[in-house]
């Protein structure tokens, strides 16, 4: 007989809390953890390891004692994307690949040099650059199941706006991944308050903004912060250790009109020879996700036909010893 229920996929839930005490340890909290505006949650990647080869014996089958699966040294990957708020859940993923102390610094950055060092699974976590705990929370965990992902660290993260969707709200995206055992059979309920829909931001609050030091109506923009992970060593929960990769990259595409400020972008990428040392790209939005990014360099330039003639730009931040790659401007 067919079980009698039916779940809505916008029924679930995600939450998110630091491993403020032992990284990968953190587990689901009945009262303090945050939730993500998420427009529906995704479904991780397990990745288990799994054999399968046709081994010596009789015929060309897979035979039942040649079947091998692992759960332990693999990467579990998660992607969530919806509405950026300006609070401590969503700030938290920030400050976790910002490699920040806390998720309540008025501004969050990429300063020069920017490393985050090795952590590892087990030991003291003093910060939200360590790791963080992710859940995902069905409706009902009396008669479903909950996925707990401890010991995440964020790979990749997007802010974006776009004038032609909801307004220039801005929205996020992230990439989260770990190496810690997850629980896929949870039953526990996290709690947390609601973000609130007073926290949210869009480009109608910005007062300028300046591609390539020059003046610019502008469309739309998503800035991307990468920083991929790194896992080794071993233990009975999974990897050892969490690192970082070689290099944390700050990019962003724009589009903007074009028109006498910016129809000299073409030539500039085409001819340019350094970095430009100051504005490569900033949206003055004091207290809402402004971001600035002073040092780059032009990495495409393109015509885009549409109603009007628009520049797709691409940019990247580069470090001059000195200057943030990447501020985000947000509220006290």
């Amino acid at each position: 007989m067919a079980v009698a229920y039916a779940f809505s996929p916008k029924e679930f839930k995600c939450f998110v809390i630091s491993d403020a005490t032992n990284a990968g340890t953190s587990g689901i909290h009945a009262s303090n953890m945050q939730q993500l505006d998420v427009d529906s949650v995704g479904f991780p990647s397990l990745n288990v390891n799994q054999a399968m080869d046709v081994r010596s014996g009789v015929g060309h089958t897979l035979k039942d004692e040649d079947f091998f699966q692992d759960n332990k040294l693999r990467v579990v990957e998660l992607s969530l994307s919806g509405t950026l708020h300006d609070d401590v859940a969503h700030r938290m993923l920030l400050a976790n690949i910002c490699g920040a102390a806390q998720a309540d610094d008025t501004n969050q950055t990429i300063a020069s040099g920017h490393k985050i060092v090795s952590q590892k699974y087990g030991a003291a976590v003093t910060n939200n650059a360590s790791s963080l705990t992710v859940v995902i929370q069905p409706s009902d965990v009396s008669n479903q199941q909950g996925l707990e992902l401890s010991g995440c660290v964020v790979t990749n993260f997007a802010i974006s706006a776009d004038t032609g969707t909801e307004g220039g709200r801005y929205k996020w995206s992230a990439t989260l991944q770990t190496g810690y055992l997850p629980d896929f059979a949870s039953t526990s309920a996290a709690g947390s308050a609601a973000y609130a829909n007073t926290t949210t931001t869009s480009l109608a609050s910005a007062s300028s903004i300046k591609v390539y030091n020059t003046d610019a109506v502008m469309n739309s923009f998503t800035c991307t912060i990468d920083y991929p992970a790194v896992f080794s060593g071993f233990s009975s929960t999974g990897f050892e250790i969490v690192g970082r990769g070689a290099e944390c990259s700050v990019t962003t595409d724009i589009q903007v009109k074009y028109d006498g400020n910016t129809k000299g972008l073409v030539n500039s990428f085409d001819t340019q020879t350094a970095a430009i040392a100051g504005n490569l790209f900033n949206v003055v939005n004091n207290g809402n996700y402004g971001i600035e990014i002073d040092n780059g360099v032009l990495t495409d330039v393109t015509y885009n036909e549409g109603d009007m003639m628009m520049l797709d730009v691409s940019v990247k931040a580069v470090d001059d010893g000195t200057d943030e790659l990447l501020i985000v401007d947000l509220s006290n």
